[in-house]
């Protein structure tokens, strides 16, 4: 096998189905995306209201539709986030990254490879379109990138309510924080 058939223009890229990632031409999209949570998940108590836009509109409309029927049903019986589920979620985000974030990187990679202007400077790695999101399962990609927004999303969350409880706890005397955190939790179960 010569490494043409792997290349830009190869047979092989042409038998992607629209039900793959690569056929329906969201393989490099989707590739930032998780990139993107996959930094976002390492500081999420820096995580703002820009960059959850801004990685909101990031997402195709389909997407866009089952990460907010996803978070309407979960968010729906939250009354405050609470560390034992926050652990729990970062656990089972690092095992989906464990094994999404390789595909991303080497989409990314396999990408700069093809790019004509980075030929001259980045040596070639060799990363084989198989071992990218190319050939992923568009809904299996989806359901496990909404996942991890979910995810994201509480774990982000949790952040900023702890950060909120200790400036509380910081410029408040305890009763008024605890009055506080009452009030909180009254107007999440509302």
């Amino acid at each position: 096998m010569n490494g043409s058939q792997f290349g830009p223009k190869s047979r092989l890229m042409v038998y992607a189905p629209p039900s793959t990632v690569g056929g329906s031409a969201l393989a490099l999209h989707y590739a930032n995306v998780i990139i993107v949570v996959e930094k976002l998940l390492r500081y999420p108590y820096l995580v703002g209201e820009e960059a959850r836009d801004d990685l909101y509109h990031m997402l195709p409309t389909s997407l866009r539709l089952s990460l907010r029927t996803n978070l309407k049903s979960y968010v729906k019986n939250l009354a405050i986030y609470d560390a034992p589920l926050a652990h729990d979620w970062k656990e089972t985000l690092d095992g989906i990254l464990r094994w999404l974030a390789p595909l991303a990187h080497n989409m990314i990679r396999w990408q700069s490879e093809r790019n004509f202007e980075q030929q001259q400077i980045v040596a070639r790695t060799h990363v084989l379109l198989l071992q990218t999101l190319y050939f992923a399962d568009r809904k299996k990609t989806e359901a496990a990138i909404c996942q991890l927004l979910v995810g994201l999303n509480y774990i982000c969350r949790y952040e900023h309510q702890q950060n909120a409880l200790l400036d509380c706890a910081s410029s408040f005397d305890f009763e008024d924080c605890m009055e506080w955190q009452m009030q909180c939790r009254a107007s999440f179960v509302d």
